[in-house]
């Protein structure tokens, strides 16, 4: 796996979380027929989620108010 750095605002960087907490929601309001294989993905999707977030929060984002 090849890793890269990208230099983000805090702009940039406050999106991407706000995509990611949409994916989120994605994922967790899929229809699908409720099985062990699909609980299984839906949990490697959130931990996928979790690992982004976890990456592009490295930063802390400035105090709001």
């Amino acid at each position: 796996m090849t890793q890269q750095t990208l230099d983000l605002t805090d702009r940039q960087q406050e999106l991407l979380l706000q995509g990611l907490r949409f994916v989120r929601s994605s994922v967790a309001m899929e229809c699908r027929d409720p099985s062990p294989e699909v609980e299984q993905q839906r949990r490697d999707s959130y931990q996928e989620i979790d690992r982004l977030e976890t990456l592009i929060s490295r930063r802390e984002l400035p105090q709001k108010g």
